[in-house]
């Protein structure tokens, strides 16, 4: 019986294992899940129990399964649940739908296939023998193993002074508990960051009455943009397969966005083509984009729900909260507990000052595996069974997930998939991407099981 081993129970653990489910018609396969937090919470972003809490793409674009575009709005209405295809829907909903849809496939799966959701921490893997090591000390062994761990906790800011870290009102991640409920609702508070991350804090804080006065920096300052609907713009990726610099890739794009479409359709209508031009650029080219463009891209392309707009804009018509750019310089932990925080202002030299009560990390997560304070990953590292990527995205490993070691050998069964093959594929981390990646990964080493088995059936 073959056994796959999954590491992390995040979205892109289930749509693999979902994907598992659906192509193993004849049973004879063992798959385990391995999540350190409970197995049911689908990753971080899908355990909000907020509903102001949104996906962040249209549910027409949010089924599980990239043949079935409707399965997500079919379970909807099934559910009673009234919203349309361009509906933006509450994330703890998505996570009851992933959910559904598994225990929906557990139970029409073929006799032989055996499947284990556990509770428990993976720290090291014995390559030699094949096998997971867990926190208690147990084994879990494997003929093929998936990295699917998804993404980790923003980094702290590289300070000389790190005193404010141990505060009880510095917040390393907006996630790590409901912030609001920790709080009197009138502290003066500094938000590291203003992307998605940010927006969701900002609603959370609305919804519980906050009243004090929010700051938010980014060295950019800039906010996601908002969703709009718009007519569909014909994609010209082919055009853009023409060019090997960002700048070239770039001056295609300002040309389309000069026609009078809305922005937002010929960006969207670059979105099959993403990956295969973010692999066609060579590693200078890669470095400018990030260097260059990549907050202006990441801003229209990871856009906000209008809903959630229509929260955060008075707040900052009103100066509740205001968006700052700049770089900060040193955060001090004055004797009242205040936080004291110095930054230089984006396109000055000087430097300004403010005070606040309670600072909160949104940075977008932590991807330089190098810099990673997680066991597993550190081990994997220490024995060279990862390596990180040239732009520090993420892990070195082929398109189709296949980890790279230190010795530049591909692994034929180690692989991963989701954010850690963000610097191989740029586009990853979202369902119409990880869907198609768990997709073709199942079918992959199912494929490649099926071959083995009629192999060793004939030569019985």
């Amino acid at each position: 019986m073959e056994k796959i081993v999954i590491i992390g129970g995040g979205l892109s653990g289930y749509l693999l294992l979902m994907s598992f489910l659906r192509f193993n018609k004849n049973g004879g396969l063992q798959i385990v899940m391995l999540e350190k937090e409970q197995v049911d919470r689908v990753g971080v972003p899908y355990a909000t129990k907020n509903v102001h809490h949104l996906l962040n793409v249209p549910a027409g674009n949010m089924s599980a399964f990239a043949e079935m575009p409707h399965h997500f709005t079919d379970w909807l209405l099934k559910k009673g649940y009234d919203f349309d295809p361009s509906s933006f829907v509450p994330r703890t909903f998505y996570r009851d739908y992933i959910l559904d849809t598994f225990n929906e496939l557990m139970r029409h799966r073929p006799n032989g296939t055996n499947v284990q959701l556990l509770q428990a921490e993976a720290v090291d893997v014995d390559m030699q023998h094949k096998a997971v090591l867990l926190k208690d000390g147990a084994l879990v062994y494997f003929d093929k193993l998936i990295l699917a761990t998804g993404t980790f906790a923003s980094a702290h800011l590289p300070l000389k002074d790190t005193t404010y870290q141990q505060s009880p009102n510095y917040y390393h991640s907006a996630w790590e508990v409901n912030i609001p409920d920790r709080l009197r609702g009138d502290e003066s508070i500094f938000i590291i960051g203003t992307g998605l991350t940010m927006t969701d804090t900002l609603i959370s804080l609305h919804n519980a009455g906050h009243n004090g006065k929010i700051y938010a920096l980014s060295k950019h300052g800039l906010l996601p943009a908002v969703h709009k609907t718009c007519s569909v713009y014909p994609s010209f990726g082919e055009e853009m397969e023409g060019h090997s610099t960002a700048l070239g890739m770039f001056k295609t794009v300002r040309k389309h966005l000069q026609t009078g479409a809305d922005w937002r359709a010929v960006i969207d209508s670059l979105r099959p083509f993403n990956q295969r031009l973010w692999a066609s650029l060579p590693g200078s080219e890669k470095q400018a984009f990030i260097e260059h463009l990549r907050h202006w891209w990441d801003t229209a392309r990871h856009r906000m729900p209008p809903s959630s707009a229509d929260i955060i804009f008075p707040w900052l018509s009103e100066e509740k909260a205001i968006i700052m750019g700049g770089r900060i310089e040193e955060i001090a932990l004055a004797e009242e507990g205040q936080f004291k925080i110095s930054y230089r202002k984006r396109h000055t030299r000087h430097t300004q000052r403010l005070e606040a009560q309670v600072i909160i990390n949104c940075m977008g997560p932590a991807t330089d595996y190098n810099r990673i304070q997680h066991v597993l990953v550190k081990n994997l590292l220490r024995k060279g069974l990862l390596i990180t990527d040239a732009m520090r995205l993420g892990v070195q490993c082929q398109e189709d997930g296949a980890l790279v070691n230190s010795d530049g050998i591909t692994s034929g069964c180690f692989y991963t998939i989701g954010a850690p093959a963000k610097g191989v594929l740029w586009e990853t981390t979202a369902v119409p991407e990880l869907r198609v990646q768990a997709s073709n990964l199942a079918n992959k080493l199912m494929q490649a099981n099926i071959a083995r088995s009629n192999y060793h059936h004939l030569t019985m």
